[in-house]
């Protein structure tokens, strides 16, 4: 069997959107799949700044954000896996759900599902001698345990803690009341008319089906005006609730590649 060519190394690592009328800058990681790496949602409040998820963690992230505002920087994963909590080691302030907490203080490529995503993940590498095989993320501390109802204040802006497990047990929603922002994270991952459910399976040991469902319903109720999931970009409000009440609804479902009527 030939050895696969080596990625190529790419320094233009990161990109970003301006702001749109919600003060969301989507911010991408240039040279990692969507599938695979998914977006990070940035909000500047009056005194800090919040990054919604950290994507892979292999390229100095802090360090281009910062190029970007000027505001310190608190850096919140929607859970433990590798593409939305890979870079929380490099900020000084990294919330998560305290039931994915054991994710960042001891990830290997299971339990942050690097495993079954990393390898094809990337068309460029951010150094040589960069390993798909061998990479785990780096471990941290979490400095804030979140909690069903916590509230992540930016002085001018709230955002209120949502628990939705299903995916993991401590899969979280982000929602700010006062303008209908959703934070969607991983909870909701959807593909035209198909709510994708494939993490819902075997790939931790704490997947919970009927805990997943609960939380679509919860998703659903909530009075959002504009969804910025943690994968392909902005997201449609109408397109998601369509999702979600079709999934609800048992009409399919979609695992991976693969789309089943039920």
């Amino acid at each position: 069997m030939s050895t696969p060519d080596p990625l190529p190394v790419r320094t233009d690592w990161f990109a970003i959107e301006d702001a749109d009328d919600n003060g969301v800058r989507r911010v991408r990681e240039t040279h990692v799949h969507e599938y695979g790496g998914g977006s990070m949602w940035l909000v500047e409040g009056s005194e800090k700044a919040l990054l919604v998820e950290t994507g892979v963690g292999v390229a100095p992230l802090r360090q281009f954000l910062e190029t970007v505002t000027s505001k310190p920087i608190m850096a919140f994963a929607s859970l433990g896996y590798y593409d939305h909590a890979g870079g929380l080691h490099q900020f000084d302030e990294r919330l998560i759900h305290a039931n994915d907490a054991h994710r960042i203080r001891q990830p290997n490529r299971y339990n942050t599902a690097a495993e079954w995503y990393f390898q094809g993940a990337f068309d460029a590498a951010p150094w040589e001698g960069f390993s798909l095989d061998d990479y785990v993320m780096p471990a941290s501390e979490p400095t804030r345990l979140l909690a069903d109802g916590d509230v992540i204040d930016l002085d001018d802006r709230q955002f209120r803690v949502h628990h939705l497990p299903g995916v993991t047990t401590g899969a979280c929603a982000l929602f700010e009341e006062a303008t209908g922002v959703l934070f969607a994270g991983e909870t909701l991952v959807w593909d035209g008319d198909y709510v994708y459910d494939g993490e819902v399976e075997e790939r931790t040991d704490d997947a919970d089906r009927p805990a997943f469902r609960d939380s679509m319903t919860r998703l659903l109720a909530l009075p959002a005006t504009a969804v910025y999931p943690g994968h392909f970009g902005r997201g449609d409000l109408g397109a998601m609730r369509h999702a979600i009440e079709g999934y609800l609804a048992g009409n399919s479902v979609r695992h991976g590649e693969n789309t089943y009527a039920t």
